[in-house]
């Protein structure tokens, strides 16, 4: 009842004597023209009801489509807004939409409203003004760090638009600390989801745009108060925005699409490219991502990527940061050129809500390409807590080998259910073409179920084809390819079984190879080592006989 009243209105609604403003940051972010288009036609694919609406993401897709028609109608849905909206509520006055909402408006300011009238300009700033209020109110209120992190990025992007002359460390250095408490060491959130990554990522290039933007228009003005801290910021911030893109960069395939991995089907690839194109320096990129668990092995045209699990001293900082389970240790993913051949299933957030059940099985081992002991997830994915059953990363290694590059890395997830330790070996040769590994199971007389049977499986992209020869090998065709690849296996038997894979457009079916292991004898020999291989075939050319 107070936050409705007169009185709260009055405390919190700032003074706007002139138009303060001799400024504007340049907005890096781009829109989407078509929604722009749909929206500057009259038409509202974004509920004027719902939370999208009210974080004003839509005014990057009105500039995109442009016009000074479309800017004329922004500036009218702006003020409708203020006016309809403009006291506080408790919905849309939440410290998560309100922070994305003041972002929003002074990033594309200079677009919307710095061409409108005065008396509206004052308007604009007025409701812009006591929003920042309210939010310096209430946002160590929000009991997600995640949030807390992003409602101060637009407390330090608003107080450097509105207050010319405002010391900014306070804020600068609260937001500094508890974004390096989300972080691991090698620079990755540690719930080690691409999608909140990303996120933070992007505010972190938001605040320093706009520091940049001030320290700028200043020059070399050094009597400034509010800018002397800040120009000490834009070094650890660059630091920073450089070591968390270098993981964002990891992540990815040469399609641009990510390692298919909880958190990576909740961001678009265009957003992803946005992001990375104004964070790392062209090439810069993370290999071995010792503290979060990812391991990235490039040559020729090709790209593996291995999911190793988690190391014991970063399970704190996974577990604060809300990082769920992960049951798809050494889990490898691996694309040619353009196209992904070995895959994991995928997961997405939202899924939870909408089908658990089917959440709850992709988020299992059998959808990974890895192994699987007895039909039992690697790790406990119905609790993220830090006495969960994990897969910890208990060794991890890579680097050059003769002839190529070689990951080692092993997970003590079955330790406790079965006493087996999994060990995989992979080995990508120069070139390539040639991609090789090992998995092992290891006996390690810790009680536990006997164990019965051991399943590893590659799982394909829907784009893939593959059959059995003969042999017993599989043969495996990539689209517009000339030479196929063939997959050999030993001390298992393989067979090719449907599969499915989520992708942002949706639930596609495949296939995947599987090799079977059986594990009878495992307490008596200690160890079982399965060899696979996957290989190009160079193309023959026809001779004209053949032809």
């Amino acid at each position: 009842m107070y936050r409705r009243s007169a009185v709260f209105e009055w405390r919190i609604r700032p003074r706007i004597r002139a138009i303060p403003l001799h400024w504007q940051p340049a907005d890096i972010w781009r829109g989407d023209a078509t929604i722009g288009q749909v929206l500057a036609s009259g038409l509202h694919p974004v509920e004027q009801i719902g939370p999208a609406w009210h974080r004003f993401n839509w005014l990057r897709d009105m500039r995109e489509f442009g016009g000074s028609q479309c800017r004329t109608l922004t500036r009218r849905l702006v003020l409708d807004w203020i006016k309809r909206d403009g006291r506080w509520r408790q919905d849309i006055w939440h410290p998560t939409l309100m922070g994305n909402r003041i972002k929003s408006w002074i990033f594309t300011w200079g677009w919307f409203a710095a061409s409108a009238s005065e008396s509206q300009q004052k308007t604009m700033l007025l409701s812009l003004a006591t929003q920042l209020a309210c939010l310096r109110r209430d946002w160590h209120r929000i009991p997600d760090e995640n949030d807390q992190l992003h409602a101060l990025s637009a407390l330090i992007v608003g107080a450097l638009f509105l207050h010319e002359d405002e010391d900014i460390t306070p804020l600068a250095t609260t937001y500094a600390d508890l974004l390096h408490q989300q972080l691991l060491g090698d620079g990755c959130h540690g719930s080690r989801q691409p999608d909140r990554h990303f996120a933070h990522l992007k505010a972190l290039i938001d605040v320093r745009t706009a520091l940049a933007a001030r320290i700028n228009l200043a020059g070399d003005a050094h009597d400034n108060v509010g800018l002397l801290p800040a120009r000490n910021c834009l070094e650890s911030i660059d630091d920073t925005i450089l070591r968390m893109g270098a993981i964002g960069r990891m992540w990815r395939h040469a399609d641009g699409t990510l390692m298919n991995i909880l958190g990576s089907l909740d961001i678009s690839p265009e957003d992803v490219e946005q992001i990375l194109q104004r964070a790392v320096a062209s090439g810069k990129v993370t290999h071995n991502a010792s503290d979060s668990g990812f391991v990235r092995l490039t040559s020729g045209r090709s790209v593996l990527l291995m999911n190793t699990g988690i190391p014991p001293w970063a399970l704190s900082t996974a577990v604060e940061t809300g990082s769920h389970n992960d049951a798809g240790a050494l889990a490898i993913e691996f694309s040619n050129n353009q196209q992904r051949i070995f895959i994991n299933a995928g997961q997405s957030r939202g899924l939870y809500q909408d089908r658990p059940e089917l959440a709850t099985a992709l988020a299992g081992t059998a959808a990974h390409s890895t192994l699987t002991l007895d039909k039992t997830n690697s790790g406990d994915t119905s609790n993220s807590g830090e006495t969960a059953r994990r897969a910890m990363a208990v060794e991890v290694e890579m680097g050059p080998a003769p002839g190529g590059l070689l990951a080692e890395a092993s997970h003590n997830g079955y330790d406790t259910t079965h006493g087996i330790l999994h060990r995989r070996r992979v080995f990508l040769a120069t070139g390539g073409n040639d991609l090789r590994g090992e998995d092992t199971l290891i006996y390690t007389a810790s009680p536990g179920a006997i164990p019965t049977e051991a399943v590893i499986r590659f799982h394909l992209h829907p784009r893939i084809s593959a059959s059995l020869s003969i042999g017993g090998d599989a043969l495996i065709r990539l689209p517009g390819s000339s030479s196929s690849w063939i997959f050999k296996l030993s001390g298992a038997r393989l067979d090719i079984e449907e599969s499915i894979m989520l992708s942002q457009t949706g639930i596609q079916k495949t296939r995947q190879l599987i090799a079977t292991v059986p594990l009878n004898d495992i307490r008596s020999v200690s160890t079982k080592t399965v060899k696979w291989a996957l290989r190009r075939q160079s193309s023959r050319r026809k001779t004209s006989d053949e032809a």
